[in-house]
C-alpha cells in the first residue's frame, strides 16, 4: 500500500495531469507521438485521423508501441527501438545494470523545481556509483537521454510499468525517489558584540602660553561598545522515500525516512543513510 501512495505521489510531483485527455494518442517505437482518433484497428494496422483533421491514416501496427485511448485505456503493441539493440534484449543484457530516474521533488506541498529533481538524482547516482561493488550504474545523461528517445515523460510515465521502463533503459534494476522539504517554524538568534577602547593617559593641561592642550573629560580610562543582532533561521522538516524495482516490475526495496536534522539540505544526510539500507548498496 505505502509503494501505490509513494507511486502515485511521485507521479503527482512530476507534472502528470489527472484530468481525462480528449483524444487518444498513439506513441511509435521511434519514440513520436500522434494525437488524434483512432477510427479503426485491422489486422496489421490501425485507422487514424489526426486531431482537427479529416483525412484517416493507416499506421502500421509493427511501428507503434503502445495506443492510449480518450477513455484512459492502454493497449500494447511493440517494444521500443533502441539503437544498437534489437527489440528483444535478454536478461543476461540486463543482468546487474542500475539505473537512477529523476527524484520526485515536492516542496511546500507543491510540485517543486525540476532542476532540484535533477540534482538529487545526480547526487544519488554519484554516492551508489561509488559502492557498485559489481554492479554498472547507467550514467544520468544517458538514462535521461534513453527516456526521451522512447517518448517517455511526465505526461505519460503513469502508462509503463517499471519492467517495462527497465526494458527502455536496458537495466535489470531501476531506482525510483521521492524527497518531501516543508517550512516549519523560524528560530531568531540574537548576537552580541562588544567594542572596548583605550583612551589613554591624555588628560588636559594648559601649556606655558596658556592654552589647553587634551581633552578635559578624559580620564585615563577604557570605554566599551556594544551592538546586537538579531536573525531569523528558517526550519524545515525533510522526508525521502526510496524504491528498487527489478526488471519483472518486482518492488525489491521500499523505505522512507524523515531527517532530524532541519536544514534545507537535510534530504543529503538522509539520502546517506537509506542507501546504506539498499541492497544494492556495497561498502
Amino acid at each position: 500500500m505505502k509503494t501505490k501512495v509513494t507511486l502515485f505521489l511521485l507521479f503527482m510531483s512530476i507534472g502528470i495531469s489527472t484530468i481525462a485527455q480528449n483524444f487518444d494518442i498513439i506513441l511509435k517505437t521511434n519514440g513520436e507521438e500522434m494525437e488524434g482518433t483512432v477510427k479503426g484497428i485491422e489486422e496489421e494496422t490501425i485507422s487514424f485521423i489526426y486531431k482537427n483533421e479529416t483525412i484517416v491514416y493507416k499506421v502500421k501496427q509493427s511501428d507503434i508501441v503502445k495506443i492510449t485511448f480518450a477513455s484512459g485505456r492502454v493497449q500494447f503493441f511493440n517494444k521500443f527501438d533502441q539503437p544498437g539493440n534489437s527489440n528483444d534484449v535478454s536478461l543476461e543484457d540486463h543482468h546487474n545494470k542500475v539505473a537512477v530516474l529523476p527524484f520526485a521533488y515536492i516542496k511546500d506541498q507543491q510540485a517543486g523545481d525540476q532542476v532540484m529533481s535533477n540534482k538529487i538524482q545526480t547526487e544519488t547516482f554519484a554516492l551508489l556509483n561509488k559502492h557498485r561493488g559489481g554492479l554498472t550504474y547507467l550514467s544520468v545523461n544517458d538514462t535521461n537521454a534513453l527516456l526521451i528517445k522512447a517518448g517517455v515523460t511526465n505526461n505519460n510515465i503513469q502508462g509503463y510499468t517499471m519492467g517495462e521502463i527497465c526494458t527502455i533503459l536496458g537495466v535489470e534494476y531501476v531506482i525510483q525517489g521521492m524527497v518531501s522539504v516543508e517550512k516549519t517554524t523560524q528560530q531568531n538568534i540574537n548576537t552580541y558584540s562588544e567594542t572596548t577602547k583605550n583612551k589613554g593617559n591624555n588628560k588636559a593641561y594648559v601649556d606655558s602660553n596658556g592654552h589647553l592642550i587634551g581633552d578635559p573629560l578624559n580620564n585615563g580610562k577604557s570605554q566599551s561598545y556594544g551592538s546586537s543582532i538579531s536573525t531569523k533561521t528558517q526550519n524545515y522538516a525533510t522526508s525521502m522515500t526510496m524504491n528498487i524495482f527489478n526488471d519483472k516490475g518486482d518492488n525489491i526495496f521500499s523505505q522512507d525516512h524523515t531527517s532530524f536534522w532541519n536544514t534545507q539540505d537535510a534530504y543529503k544526510i538522509t539520502l546517506k543513510y537509506l542507501a546504506k539500507r539498499m541492497p544494492l548498496f556495497k561498502k
